[in-house]
Formats: structure tokens, C-alpha cells, sequence
């Protein structure tokens, strides 16, 4: 199995240069993008709800089709109401749960659905009005432009000429920077100062510094927020989330990027700028998510597992369970 998934990896980096840089354009005679199709659990159980709450709201993300990926035969599960909504910046849709009086205990969540997952080489389309891209310019609270950041941007914005070139810079400046561990407190958050000082965390700290260096230096990017698959299992348990990043040029639209990925493997440092994988299921974009019906509460850091609220107030008692298997093609 992970002869094939390695081999799938290495055909979609045949469409680029020796040096790295893609080549422009994709030729008929270039290879199939890579493609996984699986099926996909996602169980969240709400415990320990007081009895005496007077009002309990439920916000689980939905995962939808776009260029990269495919959803069918999705199936949603719980024993009480819900409704389906979007919320109008990034155009990510949700399940919505509100119990006023005499909440149950406990309320069970359960979403099952099939994916065909595409190796992403640039296809990715985001809502955005009228084509405007410039929402994606404006920082989130945590991955402010700090004044390290700015500091950084500049430095590299001297060395390097033209938007994808800068943003290769800003990609190697991450590479170079910032360690994959989860030790102690302060990582996951995506904090670019957090990043700048501490040098290490996870997916959301790799890729919340590449999109403020990248917004610092006047090139929209965004965040996905998704589950990662073993490329070398058909099938287990998924311990958490993945996420990774674009960023848009004009002349190539969004281009994708998977700093922490990279990091973690470097022989495909290279073809992680530039193109996703397809061992992964795209669930939200975005952060500082406002949900909809709205929250009471701030806005969400991001958005991929259950937001609740007990009488207004966040409430975090919560058991998460993920799940895959490999479907033959």
C-alpha cells in the first residue's frame, strides 16, 4: 500500500521542473492528478450536558464536493433536530442543533460519507464575490502580521523577485524556521507570534506563519482545515486534524502548499509547493469563523470539530472519534 500511494505522489511531481518550479501549463501527455476514494466516519459525542441548562446550541462542520474532492452518499445522524446552513465568507456549511429546556445528557453526532479525494495541482475555487480575492489579504487575530513578521517579509521581499518567487522564499523561510513538535503549551493555536519566538508546533502554526509572511507581502492566501490519511494504511483511526494553505497569483489563481507536510518529508519538499496529496478530506476554509445561525460566543480560531454552547457560554465536553477505509476503485 504504500508503494502505490508513494508512486501516486511521484507521478503528480512529473509535471514540474528538476528544480523544483512548475512547469507552465499541463500538457495532455502529463499524467492523471492522483486520486484516493475512501469512506470517511466523523462521530462527536456531547456528554455531560447540565440538567439544568436552559438553552444548548450545536455547530458541526460539513464537509462538500469541490475541484479537489467529491462527497457522496453522505448521512447524518443524531436523535435530535437539526438544520443545515452556510455562513457567507467562505461559504462553509454546517449542522445546527438548538434544544431550549430540558437539554438530554448527552447528544451523539454521527456524519458517514464516501470521498474521492484528486491530488490538488491548482484546481481549488473558492466562494468569493465577484472574483475578489482581497478578503484574503486581511490577517486573522491570531496570525496577525507582526512586526517580526513584516521584518521577516521584508528581508525576503529583498532577495526575491516577483510574487511566486517571493512566496517560494516565504515557504523555505517556514521550512527553515519552524520544527514539527507538540511539546508544552502554546502550539496549535496558528499564533504567529507564538511561531516567531517559539519556533515549533503543528500544521495550524506552519501554515498561519505562511499565510502572514505571504499577506505581508501583498499576496492573498487562505486556510483549509481537513483530516489527513496514512498513506500507507487502507484502513484505522484518524487521531485529529490536518491543515494546510493557498495562496493566489493572478497568472496560476490558487496555488496549493503544504508547509508542515513538507517538513515532515523533505524528499517532497519540492512537490508540496505547489500541489496537495490526495490522503486528506477537505471539511472548512477560513478563521475567524462567525457560524450561522451566529454564536454568542468569539469567533472561531477554526472551524473542524463541534462548537457548542450552554446557556451562551462555550462548553467543551466533548468525545471525538474519526474513522477511514479504503474503497476500491
Amino acid at each position: 500500500m504504500r508503494a502505490f500511494y508513494i508512486a501516486a505522489i511521484l507521478l503528480s511531481i512529473l509535471p514540474w521542473g528538476c528544480d523544483g518550479e512548475p512547469v507552465e501549463g499541463v500538457s495532455k501527455a502529463d499524467p492523471p492528478r492522483a486520486a484516493r476514494r475512501f469512506e470517511f466516519s466523523y462521530s462527536a459525542d456531547i456528554t455531560n450536558i447540565p440538567g439544568d441548562a436552559k438553552d444548548v446550541q450545536v455547530w458541526f462542520p460539513i464537509p462538500q464536493s469541490d475541484a479537489n474532492q467529491e462527497i457522496s452518499d453522505l448521512q447524518i445522524k443524531t436523535p435530535v433536530d437539526y438544520g443545515v446552513y452556510t455562513e457567507h465568507v467562505y461559504g462553509n456549511k454546517m449542522g445546527y442543533i438548538h434544544v431550549e429546556g430540558d437539554p438530554p445528557s448527552d447528544v451523539p453526532i454521527s456524519l458517514g460519507f464516501e470521498v474521492m479525494r484528486y491530488e490538488d495541482r491548482g484546481e481549488d475555487n473558492l466562494p468569493s464575490p465577484a472574483g475578489d480575492v482581497s478578503q484574503f489579504l486581511k490577517p486573522s487575530r491570531r496570525g496577525a502580521i507582526t512586526p517580526e513578521v513584516n521584518r521577516s517579509a521584508s528581508r525576503i521581499e529583498e532577495t526575491r523577485t516577483g510574487p511566486e518567487d517571493r512566496i517560494k522564499g516565504v515557504y523555505r523561510y517556514v521550512l527553515d524556521n519552524m520544527e514539527y513538535k507538540k511539546e508544552g503549551t502554546g502550539w496549535g493555536h496558528g499564533d504567529t507570534a507564538w511561531a516567531c519566538s517559539a519556533g515549533y508546533g503543528n500544521c495550524t502554526d506552519y501554515h498561519a506563519l505562511f499565510i502572514a509572511l505571504s499577506q505581508a507581502l501583498r499576496v492573498p492566501a487562505h486556510f483549509d482545515m481537513g483530516f489527513p490519511l496514512p498513506p500507507d494504511e487502507s484502513e484505522g483511526a484518524i487521531g485529529g486534524y490536518h491543515c494546510w494553505a493557498h495562496f493566489y497569483i493572478p497568472e496560476k489563481g490558487w496555488v496549493p502548499v503544504d508547509v508542515s507536510e513538507a517538513d515532515k518529508n523533505p524528499a517532497l519538499s519540492d512537490y508540496f509547493f505547489g500541489a496537495h496529496d490526495p490522503n486528506r478530506v477537505k471539511f472548512t476554509t477560513g478563521r475567524d469563523i462567525i457560524l450561522e445561525p451566529g454564536q454568542k460566543g468569539e469567533p472561531l480560531n477554526y472551524f473542524i470539530y463541534p462548537y457548542v454552547e450552554v446557556d451562551g457560554i462555550p462548553y467543551e465536553d466533548i468525545a471525538l472519534n474519526f474513522h477511514f477505509r479504503d474503497l476500491k476503485e
